[in-house]
This record gives C-alpha cells, sequence and structure tokens, in this order.
C-alpha cells in the first residue's frame, strides 16, 4: 500500500491509500446521475476500445475523482508538504501542489481500468514518488525492455525498435488531453488540471524523443575509461 499525504499552509491535511498489487483493475461503473463530464462517451478518446452507448463512466477519470474533488479549490503554484509512505520508506517533499498531485494522480491512472493508461501498471508496481522527467523516460525504456525480452522468452514477436512504445506513448498524450477536458468541467481552480498536463509533458518526452533520448542515455552504460 502507498500512503499519499498532503499537508497545506492553512492547516488542512488530506490522505490517499493507493493499492499498488491490487491483482485487477475495478469493473466500470454506471454513469447514471453522473455529472455529464464523468460519462465515457463526453471527451471520448478517438482510440478508446470500449463500447459506447453504454452510460458508465470513463474508468481514467473514475480512478482520480476522489484527488480531483480534494484538489479542485487549490491553485496550481501554492506548496504543500508532501510525505509518501511505500513499502516501509518515507518520502517527504515541500513543493508546489501541481506537482504533489501529478505524482498522485500518474499511480492512480496507471492502475486504472482505462485500456490505454493500465499499459502502464509496472511502472505503478515500483512507484518513485516525484520523479521528473528523465528519471521517467528512464524507468519507461527499463520496463518496455524487460517486457520485450519477456515476450521473446515466451516465443512472441519483441518490438527491440521501440515503435509500438511511441505508439502507446501517442495514445497517452491523446488520453490526458482528454482527461484534462473533464478535469476542467470538474474543477474550480488549476492544481489538477495542470496535474495532468504535467503528466503530459512526459508523455511528449517519451514519444517525440524516444531516439534522441536513447542517445543521451548511451554514455550511462559505457565502460569505465
Amino acid at each position: 500500500m502507498i500512503c499519499y499525504r498532503f499537508a497545506f499552509a492553512d492547516g488542512c491535511r488530506a490522505e490517499f491509500q493507493v493499492d499498488e498489487l491490487a491483482p485487477a483493475a475495478p469493473p466500470l461503473r454506471s454513469s447514471e446521475g453522473m455529472p455529464v463530464w464523468m460519462d465515457l462517451d463526453a471527451h471520448r478518446c478517438p482510440h478508446c476500445p470500449l463500447p459506447s452507448n453504454q452510460r458508465v463512466i470513463c474508468p481514467a477519470m473514475d480512478a482520480i475523482i476522489p484527488t480531483i474533488k480534494s484538489f479542485d479549490r487549490c491553485v496550481s503554484f501554492d506548496k504543500c508538504d508532501l510525505t509518501v509512505e511505500q513499502n516501509g520508506v518515507t518520502h517527504q517533499a515541500h513543493t508546489s501542489i501541481q506537482n504533489a498531485v501529478r505524482a498522485l494522480i500518474g499511480l492512480q491512472l496507471a492502475l486504472s481500468a482505462c485500456p490505454t493508461l493500465s499499459k502502464l501498471r509496472p511502472m505503478a508496481r515500483f512507484h518513485i514518488p516525484l520523479s521528473d522527467a528523465n528519471e521517467t523516460v528512464f524507468r519507461v525504456f527499463g520496463m518496455y525492455m524487460l517486457q520485450q525480452y519477456l515476450r521473446q522468452a515466451g516465443g512472441e514477436t519483441p518490438d527491440w525498435s521501440l515503435a509500438r512504445l511511441q505508439a502507446l506513448y501517442h495514445d497517452i498524450h491523446t488520453v490526458n488531453n482528454h482527461l484534462a477536458e473533464r478535469i476542467r468541467a470538474a474543477s474550480h481552480k488549476d492544481a489538477a488540471v495542470n496535474g495532468v498536463v504535467i503528466l503530459d509533458t512526459f508523455a511528449y518526452e517519451v514519444e517525440y524523443n524516444i531516439q534522441t533520448r536513447l542517445e543521451q542515455l548511451a554514455p550511462c552504460f559505457a565502460p569505465p575509461a
């Protein structure tokens, strides 16, 4: 279990617990009686494989709605004290609310039932709070290369060219944009929206800079002189 604790300047506190070992994403829930921006067909991603006209909640939005409600009146650049407890390790930081929310939302989305974002589930299993763009890109490449090794070991065709990784992050970029539209409809202020925007900048780093990033990482693996 990963526990995110927020302490704000006004003395208010918030706590979220996320089970990164949960065996499966929750089933889709009915959107009957819910605000229209929660319905799957409102702001539906063009590549979404889920059936339409089913009156269900967008699974990505469903995963983060408690977080959105908690931060819908927070301003992005206001500060908070963040404590994350994970597997007996405690991480602490004094950071902007948008940055703290970005870390929590990223974890929740990877564990959601969204057919696109759930492909990042291994990243959630080995979550690193407040990782920056470079750390995220390194972890993404590591996760993907390990997946290809396991595919090859299982008799499947691996993607050593990273073509499917680039396609995945193109889809993630689309999901993030549609999520931001939903969150704008749900929020009074911008902390939660900007948290998704920051996530999307990380997705952009992967999608459009795969070869460049690999070249930048290459010296890390060079033998000592």
